[in-house]
């Protein structure tokens, strides 16, 4: 006979958002049973690659703000009761031209919000920051508040910290199916295991759409394929080795970097979103993706197209000595999906965070534990509503 379990809260899948919210429930001494099909800071969906930015002057949106300094805080909040460092400050430079949307973007939630930055020259931003090679005519946008995140680090230690306080952590097993209901909601494990609880949160990631197709609405979610890479430095000491995090407009993609993370010796980009009918050559990053098979790996046009975007940094390699294949979940806008769905009783859904969501992953823990518990949170989620498309 297959098992059978009750609990306060499941919450399905442990990666970016799940995890988080996992230790939250079992701090606050709910009752909790996580559920991931692989195991905590895995490779195998979008929480992976070492190194996520975060970033306040939000180009995004000025509406992204408030959330953005939430998460400081509950990142704060993690790496004291982990012990560990989590998130590295580093400040953030956003390059292109003046009417780029990243340059745009970020002077315009900067000022709404009245955060400090500064606007560079293209001679300003050659002068403070070499390792950047900018074109005549392009400007900087660079703010302190800023840094980089550690995604498989963060992951593991809030999944520790929940189990320590706790929670039941179910590894090895994906959820195979999960009934609504507003009472008892239940959830079939991939082992034949019946969970059933007063709440299932939802944090499937790339699985949301199979799990629950009705989670964004009539637009769906779309699960899209992105290839990272891995540069090595070619001068010593490398101009890399310290500085901003960054995000550029080019004619064809918006692209992004840190500075180097293993002491100097390379320098990781990605392409975050391209402009539709570009040209270039080799496959489109944006191609679906089925999440059981996965990305399908990184090959030589993916290597040619980030050594392209490459040549706009100084002391790298032509082409990465490494890449890594993830993905994006998109939701028909580009912003998260976090809430209830009157149609789905007894969930609360987190997904499609559409590949800036990552940053976030402290506030939405905190949000979803907030919405599984009490069924509202204070924390600014309203633009987030899964009826938003109906």
């Amino acid at each position: 006979m297959a098992e059978r379990t009750e609990t306060d809260t499941v919450v399905v899948g442990l990666g970016a958002m799940g995890a988080q919210a996992l230790w939250r429930l079992a701090r606050d001494g709910v009752d909790a049973v996580g559920v991931e099909q692989f195991t905590p800071g895995h490779d195998r969906g979008s929480s992976h690659g070492e190194s996520r930015i975060i970033r306040t002057a939000y180009m995004e949106g000025a509406a992204y703000v408030p959330l953005v300094r939430a998460a400081w805080r509950a990142w704060s909040e993690l790496e004291e009761d982990a012990a560990a460092r989590l998130v590295v400050r580093t400040g953030a430079l956003m390059l292109g031209a003046p009417d780029s949307p990243a340059v745009t973007g970020s002077i315009a939630a900067a000022r709404h919000h009245g955060l400090a930055h500064e606007v560079l020259s293209d001679a300003r931003v050659a002068e403070r920051f070499p390792q950047h090679a900018v074109r005549p005519g392009e400007v900087g946008v660079f703010e302190e508040e800023a840094g980089v995140v550690l995604p498989e680090a963060a992951i593991r230690a809030a999944v520790r910290l929940a189990a320590a306080a706790g929670a039941r952590v179910r590894t090895g097993t994906a959820a195979a199916r999960i009934d609504p209901d507003p009472d008892r909601p239940r959830v079939l494990l991939s082992d034949g295991t019946r969970i059933r609880a007063r709440r299932v949160v939802v944090t499937a990631g790339a699985w949301l759409p199979k799990l629950l197709p009705r989670a964004a609405g009539p637009g769906g979610l779309a699960v899209q394929r992105r290839v990272l890479g891995w540069f090595r430095t070619t001068r010593n000491p490398s101009p890399h080795a310290n500085g901003p995090v960054f995000a550029r407009d080019g004619a064809d993609c918006t692209w992004y970097g840190f500075p180097s993370m293993d002491g100097g010796r390379t320098v990781k980009i990605g392409v975050h979103a391209e402009v539709a009918g570009n040209g270039v050559e080799g496959a489109q990053w944006g191609e679906p993706v089925d999440p059981d098979a996965g990305p399908r790996p990184p090959d030589d046009a993916d290597a040619r197209r980030l050594g392209a975007l490459a040549a706009g940094l100084r002391g790298v390699g032509e082409l990465p000595e490494r890449m890594a294949a993830c993905m994006y979940t998109m939701t028909p806008d580009e912003d998260f999906l976090i809430g209830q769905r009157r149609d789905l009783p007894g969930l609360v859904l987190a997904g499609g965070f559409s590949g800036h969501g990552y940053k976030f992953a402290s506030a939405v823990g905190a949000a979803l534990a907030d919405l599984a518990r009490h069924g509202r949170t204070d924390l600014p989620i309203g633009m987030f509503d899964p009826h938003r498309w109906d």
